[in-house]
């Protein structure tokens, strides 16, 4: 065995759990500036090569034996022996008599030549097109070329075919294309490429982007087996010529499991946003509930309170000393009774009972009057007539915007303006203040921007943010009205 890893042009050499090399074959010690294989025993990587490279191969074998499964590097760039090689590496884990874990075995095969040869077929093809004169020469460099590519394609993992332009008929398949497919093994592929779309509508839309560019990159398809069953590739795919006539070159890679993961993920996300949107509701009834609560019961208790305390007045009245406590009771009362008031409206203002429009401008003035920052609000056309759930969420994503603008804006003057249109209504919080980087507002998950979206969206609505800094912002949510809301 050592005679025939010693014979061989591969790379070839086995490690114990602990990333020492305990066997090397010649060529892999030749190119590490080895005479003798035996002098690398006991290595380790981080011993014959830069820290990130030996870093990034310890991790390999790593995965390799907690997997406890082969696996392959396709064309890795690596620096072999001074040199910057690629090389395609497959490393697996063994074990020992015992059948413990023992470590890894690795062999690599270096594929520059191949890279050089795709290099070299696009320098021919670049020189068919521009000298003429050296054509036979280059015929017949390109045919021995062909054969090359030919078994390099063969052998690539990326499943490839070749179809004719006019047709659709499969003119070429490799192995990885025909295990895709399901084709049989044996016989290849025959037949029409065209009947093995889902849709036949997507099919003719990329065959038109392909007459009219050329190629196509990056695009998504939807794909039937002959058995029945789908799959999704990203694919690619160009016009050239093959044996005279234009075909199609075509790349595929399966995307069905992402795709299946991007569904999951969207549902999911659908469910949390319900879930979001039914928490919100609760809460806003939960809110509508304590703020009627204090309002009605606490507020009808401290106004008896505050009329008894007038009894006590009356019959105190020639106490100058009680008359005086009892005027501070009731002075106590009333700032207590202003209180209650106040929090019942922050809670949920009663006026939005009586529309977004009285909503609004009590909001607007109680801004002006907590954040001393000068706010006008501004209604253009008729007041629109809103549900509940409409309303309470316009009125919060406006206080949520107020809210940002006396805390982080520094600005002199705010402007709330509804516009009420034929198909809905415009709503926008504008500033004078400082603005802001939206960019990296996005980047940093601002949580007030997301709220606003989002409750924009529960309601059909969109939310647009325009601000720089030094700029101001401006914050509009378009609303879709239903048609009889409009009228």
């Amino acid at each position: 065995m050592a005679a025939i890893l010693d014979n061989i042009p591969d790379f070839a050499w086995v490690k114990d759990t602990r990333g020492r090399y305990v066997v090397s074959n010649r060529a892999l010690a030749r190119a590490l500036g080895y005479a003798d294989p035996d002098a690398m025993n006991g290595k380790t990587d981080f011993d014959l090569h830069p820290f990130e490279h030996a870093r990034a191969y310890r991790a390999d074998d790593a995965e390799v034996m907690a997997s406890g499964r082969c696996r392959r590097l396709e064309e890795t760039h690596v620096e072999v022996g001074g040199r910057w090689r690629w090389v395609e590496t497959i490393k697996t884990p063994f074990a020992d008599g015992h059948g413990r874990l023992a470590g890894t075995v690795g062999i690599a095969r270096d594929v520059t030549e191949r890279k050089k040869v795709k290099e070299e077929l696009a320098q021919v093809n670049a020189g068919l097109r521009s000298e003429v004169e050296r054509r036979k020469a280059i015929e017949a460099r390109l045919q021995s070329s062909e054969a090359r590519l030919r078994a390099i394609v063969e052998a690539s993992p990326v499943p490839l075919c070749i179809i004719s332009m006019q047709y659709g008929e499969i003119f070429y398949t490799n192995e990885p294309l025909r295990a895709l497919f399901g084709f049989d093994p044996c016989t290849g592929a025959t037949g029409n490429f065209s009947g093995l779309y889902v849709e036949a509508t997507e099919r003719d839309r990329l065959m038109e982007r392909l007459r009219e560019t050329g190629s196509i990159r990056n695009t998504e398809v939807h794909f039937c087996r002959p058995d029945g069953t789908t799959f999704w590739a990203m694919t690619a795919a160009r016009i050239a010529r093959y044996d005279g006539a234009p075909a199609i070159y075509i790349g595929l890679n399966d995307i069905t499991e992402r795709k299946r993961i991007e569904q999951e993920l969207l549902e999911s996300r659908e469910e949390l946003r319900e879930v979001s949107a039914y928490m919100e509701a609760i809460r806003e009834q939960e809110r509508k509930r304590i703020a009627m609560e204090i309002h009605d019961e606490l507020g009808q208790l401290l106004t008896a309170l505050k009329m008894d305390v007038s009894l006590l007045k009356m019959r105190l009245s020639r106490d100058s000393e009680a008359v005086k406590k009892v005027d501070d009771m009731r002075e106590l009362v009333e700032k207590t009774i202003w209180m209650v008031r106040n929090v019942a409206n922050h809670l949920r203002p009663a006026a939005l009972n009586f529309g977004i429009v009285s909503a609004l401008e009590w909001l607007v003035e109680d801004f002006g009057r907590r954040s001393g920052i000068r706010c006008m609000l501004r209604i253009n056309g008729s007041e629109p007539v809103l549900t509940d759930v409409h309303a309470t969420a316009v009125f919060r994503i406006v206080q949520a915007s107020l809210t940002n603008v006396a805390r982080h804006a520094n600005a002199t003057r705010a402007d709330v303006t509804l516009v009420r249109t034929m198909t809905g209504l415009e709503l926008t919080v504008s500033d004078d203040g400082r603005g802001f980087d939206q960019e990296a507002v996005r980047k940093g998950y601002s949580y007030g921007v997301l709220g606003m979206s989002e409750r924009a969206r529960l309601i059909g609505g969109s939310l647009l943010i325009d601000s720089a800094p030094g700029m101001g912002t401006s914050v509009s949510v378009l609303i879709p009205l239903e048609k009889e809301s409009v009228s």
